[in-house]
């Protein structure tokens, strides 16, 4: 173990040697406040979830930090569904995720984020008379032993112990007293508590064994590091690492501990700010606030400090937090001395000696690695100071400076410059004067050496070495500046690759390449709207070489481009910023740029993009123009009175997918958070408006991009931005997929994702089985009536079978009677005996007479027209009113007009009216009555048949002995067969002298 730790500060101390000067740099802190989204400025702790959300909690509310959002958590008068107080004194996670949050001035409350929105918080507060209850609302610590309770300090009470399962609250130990002032939880089940009178208790959590190590100091906080070295600081403002005192502290009471991942101890003072012991130097730093100074502290008064799984130092102050990030550490901010007005930075260039070679607007300014300070060298040209563009140092060390005004050779040891030629005996330099010469690149052209430059605002110029002269593209006298065809167009940059060739970055007619081994004009790569393979902007910034011998070209206003030289074709990435400036290539191909003020790299083997939001940066304008990297691939760019380093080997990389966390589903506005727990998410068709929200911890800059999809309705993924929640609305039934995922920066390719399946029902008119009962229904209804159409047919072709039985029955009958009596009628006329001739006539015409009253009432019936009971009651009232009247008989017929229109089928019509017909007939003969009455009645679908007379009756018992003959058959018993034809029933009722009553019902 030893071994291991020691091998350990090796490693560290190695990569503190590594950094360098750029960990003694004074650190720019970035603060979040009030302003920002914090629910108040005084932040007392500080905590990172298992999921990597930051936790606050400040003196009014606690807070939820993904890096760009804050969601706010406060205590509402009577509500115990949210927090159980404002004044926030501690936070703590369990092992199960669950957030345990202590306050002041309301108690203990539990956060489980994986319950429903409702129950997510659960108070806990003191309750009069209850010994298991919270003993006081003040909790000031919490701690969790191996068993999984908790531990918990309060404001004056003693130590409570807390049963997650049972939720209930003891106090194990009354020895150790009220008011304990520090607490540890410690390795072998111990707990460490700082006691008010002084010294310290240790509980074994499992035992409850108490030891007592005396001591008069009040303990006020409790620290144990990685090392298992035990920090505590005391009321008496003395810092103790074991029993030991530590030298170098400042004077003040810590009240928070914390270890970087440089095994550094980081100490929040009640009034001194931040301290820094470094464990591995033993050195002291001191951050503390300096009034209106942008990047300090935020205040001396720090009550919280915290190192999250990044390595970000978070201080918690009166006013406001406090940021610290590692990884912006390799980045070290260099000012220029103060001279009282704005310096802007061009160019730098590193000598054999290590010095620091500055072109500035204020001349030159060179960092000598022996002193940290500046020189500074003005350049002065006929009594004016020059600024300096662009520095230049031949294989023959001749050092050559671009300034505002000419091109210059310049004599470092004296500090002085001469022009080429002296431009009063030139001509042709004269149009080079007041022209800042921003490139500079050495070349050879008609087998001279030349020095080629740019300067802004005129045309392609160089410096023939051998002759001593400047020659202008312009100049008719040398034909062989006529190649150099660059036009009205601004150079912004000359470039030699490795081949010796000449590239050009132009502000208008894009890339252009000159070869050494050709004098044919200026070849352009322009930028063409109709050519994907072409640059993406003519105005192009920078131009570097890779190890394969291609190039990387920057464009301000199309972003970063790579150009393939064997093929001539160019590929944007999509995912750099359209104003990019200047680039270099670290050692591993990776490409850094300048992009709107901020530094940005580009990883071309993952294809990753990364934009560092240097915290320094962001307190001045930004840096600007062209990176430059000296031999030891330590890089910078320059700002305005000031400019950065950094070796890329040391830059840690951003985390480009952050792990991405559902944090609310809502349907109908109304959280339903609990749901995501599940696999899938089960809804309601009357469920189908419903939104998700996400976040993506994230701390390292504000770049986080979001994308999300929903299978079976978004085709491809949709960028939200930085916008973190989406709704879906008024979706069909079926089976979705939701997907989100976060990158940290706009266009990255995504590998990982986080989802959840989502499953609509359909109501239950759109579900398989109710279109399968609907269509089985419907085929039912059909086949009814099909088989219901049948058997009408059949009902009808049987009482037309039964009618032409009757008509051949009965009509045969009475035509062979007819002719029967008409064989008779013959004998009789040849006997010539009148008398029976006559009887015999007169019973054929009576018959013929009969038989034609039967075909009309067959003829009658099956008659369509004739389908309703009111055609029934016309025609008995049309066949006897008639003979009534002849015998003097009065006709009574009484039916409801509802029955009118009531259609019976052709069987009962037929039946109905033959049986009333006989009957009236029958007591029209035989009854000897006055009055006949007939009465239609209809009893919930039974058709009622009265028919009564005043005549003289009849004994049923002798009746019913013997059939009444007649010659058509239509008797009593013929009636009754007619109604057990139709499953009816007959009713007859008959006394001497009192008339005869007959009560016919069918079912119709």
């Amino acid at each position: 173990m030893a071994f291991s730790r020691q091998v350990l500060y090796i490693w560290v101390f190695l990569m503190f040697a590594k950094m360098g000067h750029a960990q003694n740099a004074e650190p720019i802190f970035k603060d979040l406040q009030l302003t920002d989204g914090l629910s108040n400025n005084k932040v007392n702790c500080i905590l990172q979830d298992q999921r990597g959300f930051l936790w606050f909690g400040t003196e009014d509310g606690l807070n939820r930090y993904d890096g760009k959002y804050f969601e706010r958590f406060k205590n509402e008068t009577g509500d115990t569904s949210g927090i159980s107080g404002n004044k926030i004194a501690v936070l703590f996670e369990d092992k199960s995720g669950v957030l345990w949050i202590g306050t002041s001035d309301g108690g203990l409350t539990k956060y489980n984020y994986h319950l429903s929105a409702s129950q997510q918080f659960r108070q806990f507060n003191p309750i009069a008379g209850d010994p298991n209850s919270l003993p006081e609302n003040g909790v000031g610590k919490i701690a969790e032993d191996r068993s999984g309770y908790l531990w918990i300090a309060t404001g004056s009470s003693h130590i409570v112990r807390f049963n997650k399962k049972t939720e209930k609250f003891d106090i194990p130990i009354k020895d150790i007293g009220p008011a304990t002032s520090a607490f540890w939880m410690g390795d072998n089940d111990t707990l460490w508590i700082g006691r008010a009178g002084g010294g310290f208790y240790k509980i074994n959590t499992r035992t409850l064994q108490l030891s007592e190590k005396t001591g008069r100091q009040l303990i006020t906080t409790l620290f144990e590091d990685s090392g298992h070295d035990q920090w505590y600081s005391s009321s008496d403002r003395q810092l103790y690492r074991h029993a030991d005192v530590i030298s170098g502290a400042p004077p003040d009471e810590i009240v928070s501990f914390a270890e970087d991942h440089q095994m550094q101890i980081w100490m929040a003072g009640q009034y001194s700010g931040v301290s820094v012991y470094n464990k591995l130097t033993h050195e002291w730093k001191n951050y503390r606030n300096t009034f209106l100074k942008k990047g300090s502290l935020a205040s001396d008064h720090a009550n919280a400090v915290y190192v999250d799984r990044q390595g970000i130092v978070w201080i918690g102050t009166n006013n406001g937090l406090s940021i610290l990030n590692p990884l912006f550490y390799p980045f070290v901010q260099h000012f220029l001395p103060k001279t009282g007005k704005d310096i802007a930075v061009y160019d730098f260039y590193k000598d054999a000696r290590h010095r620091l070679w500055i072109a500035t607007s204020d001349g030159l300014y060179i960092q000598s690695p022996e002193n940290q300070g500046f020189e500074h060298r003005s350049i002065v040209y006929n009594g004016q100071e020059l600024s300096v563009y662009k520095l230049y140092i031949d294989r023959d060390s001749s050092f050559y400076l671009g300034t505002d005004h000419s091109l210059f050779k310049y004599d470092a040891k004296a500090n002085r410059i001469a022009s080429l030629p002296d431009p009063t005996a030139d001509p042709r330099i004269r149009r080079l004067i007041d022209s800042k010469i921003v490139s500079i690149v050495k070349d050879t052209i008609n087998k001279h050496p030349v020095i080629l430059v740019s300067p802004s605002g005129h045309n392609f110029t160089y410096y023939d070495l051998v002759e001593k002269k400047w020659i202008s593209m312009t100049d008719s006298a040398k034909g062989d500046a006529r190649p150099f065809n660059t036009g009205n167009n601004e150079i912004r940059k000359l470039y030699k690759d490795c081949r010796g060739d000449i590239w050009l970055a132009t502000n208008k007619l894009g890339l252009g390449y000159r070869s050494q081994q050709n004098t044919a004009p200026i070849e352009y790569r322009h930028y063409d709207l109709k050519d994907r393979a072409s640059i993406s902007s003519n105005d192009v910034y920078d131009i570097q070489e890779d190890g394969k011998g291609n190039f990387w070209v920057s464009t301000y206003g199309g972003g970063l481009n790579y150009y393939d030289k064997s093929s001539r074709k160019f590929s944007h990435i999509a995912e750099s910023t359209d104003l990019t400036e200047g680039l270099q290539l670290d050692p591993t191909g990776n490409v850094w740029m300048i992009c709107n003020g901020h530094l940005h790299k580009y990883e071309p083997a993952t294809r990753t993009y990364s934009c560092y939001d240097l915290p320094d940066l962001q307190l001045s304008e930004g840096i600007r123009g062209y990176v430059y990297k000296d031999y030891q691939n330590v890089m910078y760019a320059g700002g305005d009175n000031y400019y950065i380093t950094f070796n890329p080997e040391n830059v840690s990389r951003i985390n480009s997918e952050p792990t991405i966390y559902l944090t609310d589903f809502k349907i109908f506005n109304s959280s339903h958070s609990e749901l995501l727990e599940k696999k899938s998410i089960e809804l309601d068709h009357s469920q189908n408006y419903f939104s998700f929200e996400y976040s993506a911890p994230e701390f390292n800059g504000d770049n986080i991009q979001y994308a999300y999809m929903l299978e079976g309705i978004d085709k491809d993924w949709i960028t939200a931005g930085k916008r973190n929640f989406v709704s879906y609305s008024n979706l069909p039934a079926g089976k979705y997929l939701f997907k989100v995922r976060a990158s940290n920066w706009e266009g990255n390719q995504f590998t990982k994702f986080t989802s959840v399946a989502i499953s609509i029902r359909p109501p239950f008119w759109a579900t398989w089985w109710f279109y399968a009962s609907v269509v089985l229904i419907l085929f039912s209804v059909c086949y009814f009536f099909y088989r219901f159409r049948i058997n009408e047919l059949l009902k009808r072709q049987a009482i037309r079978n039964g009618i032409a039985q009757d008509l051949h029955d009965q009509i045969g009958a009475t035509l062979g009677s007819i002719s029967v009596y008409a064989g008779v009628a013959k004998l009789y006329q040849q006997q010539d005996n009148n008398e029976k001739l006559k009887n015999v006539l007169h019973t054929i015409e009576k018959t013929a007479a009969e038989t034609i009253s039967e075909m009309g009432d067959l003829v009658w019936a099956v008659n369509p027209r004739n389908d309703n009971i009111g055609s029934i009651i016309q025609r008995i009232e049309s066949y006897a009113q008639p003979l009534c009247v002849a015998k003097n008989i009065g006709l009574h017929i009484h039916a409801n007009p509802r029955l009118l229109s009531i259609t019976p089928s052709m069987l009962i019509r037929k039946n109905v009216f033959l049986m009333l017909k006989e009957l009236i007939n029958n007591a029209i003969r035989h009854a000897e009555c006055k009055n006949i009455t007939l009465e239609i009645v209809l009893r919930q679908s039974i058709l009622e048949l009265n028919i009564s007379d005043d005549g003289i009756g009849f004994d049923m018992a002798v009746v019913s002995a013997r059939r009444p003959a007649s010659m058509s058959g239509n008797g009593l018993p013929n009636i009754r067969r007619r109604a057990k034809e139709m499953k009816g029933e007959i009713i007859v009722h008959s006394e001497r002298s009192n008339g005869t009553k007959i009560r016919i019902k069918l079912a119709i």
